[in-house]
């Protein structure tokens, strides 16, 4: 199969050494949504519940105006912090409600780095987070978390920790693995931390995930917690995040940001709570698209496995796989192929720091499109003339 179109422009070629990740989605969501055959298998957020959303909106204001439509300004809406206050177990003035997560960790930066600083942060990575630390004037140093398993070794977080070192960031689920940090391994690095007084910064927009229901700023002083509604449960219209940290911490970003987040949508905000009151009928909705794509994923991550293909087992939660890719180093080279020859659209390692691995996403949760998609990838890769 060929895509002559791949070769006209306005598709997700393997992308240069400087581009970011962020921009290769723009140029791929463009291309899958002009290119039906493609076979897009980049979605690490879930399918938006359009119709649960709607009936939400519908419900708000179909008989007036509901009293959680109110100012946002510097405090963000209460009731949206009242929510994620009572579900991480701290008090409201614990928590910062922001446009979302981006905006959430840029404020935590802002308050604790600067010039000279350095930040430390895992390594595969989401590359918004050290573009976020140079923003704020911070040099980076890579925390590793090593595959197969992507765990973080507290003995080596404590050898990592210089006196430069202003903050740590990780993310639960880690972006791009899916691996997932337990409680006694938070509390290990947390440890760490503390006796370096150096705090944690937890993205926590996969950790619902996991169904544990402990947050990294429940552990201790040291963590602080981001979140949103955007990843798990697909509300990425909403743009509601926040951030909950202790009560030092968060004077501390008010000094460095008294004005807040002034971005944040009295409307969007609003909604945001009528949802997060009904959270169960949300988290449902996830579930119920991961429960008919994962046993189709997992089907296809077994043949190709078995075929020496790919290496990696898929994570337990999530919506995201990382593979090792069987005798490919560049893995720009391999995904840019893979379109132009296959029409699947995958994001090469490198934009994670990690080369000869594919991040593939299957929030969409559509069934026949992922089993296309992944039969695909599957012939292709058996195809592929770069391998060693």
């Amino acid at each position: 199969m060929n895509f002559p179109h791949a070769a006209a422009g306005g598709h997700p070629a393997r992308g240069e050494a400087g581009d970011s990740y962020s921009r290769w989605v723009r140029t791929a969501m463009k291309a899958a949504s002009d290119w039906p055959e493609a076979a897009a298998l980049f979605e690490s957020t879930m399918r938006e519940p359009t119709e649960l959303l709607i009936g939400v909106v519908r419900d708000a204001f179909a008989g007036g105006i509901t009293d959680r439509y109110e100012s946002v300004f510097a405090e963000g809406n209460r009731f949206v912090v009242g929510h994620v206050a009572a579900r991480h177990g701290v008090p409201p003035e614990q928590v910062i409600g922001t446009t979302g997560a981006t905006a959430a960790l840029a404020l935590v930066l802002k308050a604790l780095v600067g010039p000279g600083d350095e930040v430390l942060i895992e390594h595969p990575r989401f590359d918004l987070l050290p573009a976020l630390a140079r923003d704020a004037g911070a040099t980076v140093a890579d925390l590793p978390r090593r595959a197969p398993d992507y765990r973080v070794d507290p003995a080596e977080l404590a050898r990592l920790i210089t006196p430069n070192t202003r903050l740590i960031v990780l993310t639960q689920v880690h972006n791009p693995s899916g691996a997932v940090l337990d409680v006694a391994e938070l509390q290990a690095l947390g440890a760490v931390a503390a006796r370096a007084g150096v705090p944690i910064l937890m993205d926590e927009v996969y950790a619902d995930f996991t169904g544990q229901d402990v947050y990294a700023a429940q552990l201790g002083p040291q963590f602080i917690s981001v979140g949103s509604l955007t990843k798990v449960q697909g509300l990425f219209a909403l743009k509601c995040g926040w951030a909950v940290a202790s009560p030092q911490m968060v004077a501390a970003i008010h000094a460095a940001s008294p004005q807040g987040d002034l971005g944040v949508s009295k409307l969007a905000h609003a909604v945001a709570a009528l949802v997060l009151e009904q959270r169960e009928v949300f988290d449902a909705h996830w579930r119920n698209v991961l429960a008919g794509a994962r046993p189709v994923v997992e089907e296809h991550v077994a043949l190709m496995r078995a075929d020496g293909l790919i290496e990696g087992e898929l994570p337990n939660f999530g919506c995201m796989y990382f593979p090792r890719i069987v005798g490919v180093d560049d893995t720009r080279a391999l995904t840019g192929w893979l379109w132009s020859e296959h029409g699947v659209v995958l994001p090469a390692g490198e934009f994670f720091g990690q080369a000869g691995h594919v991040r593939i996403g299957f929030g969409s949760g559509r069934v026949d499109a992922l089993d296309r998609g992944f039969s695909r990838l599957r012939t292709a890769l058996k195809a592929y003339p770069g391998r060693c």
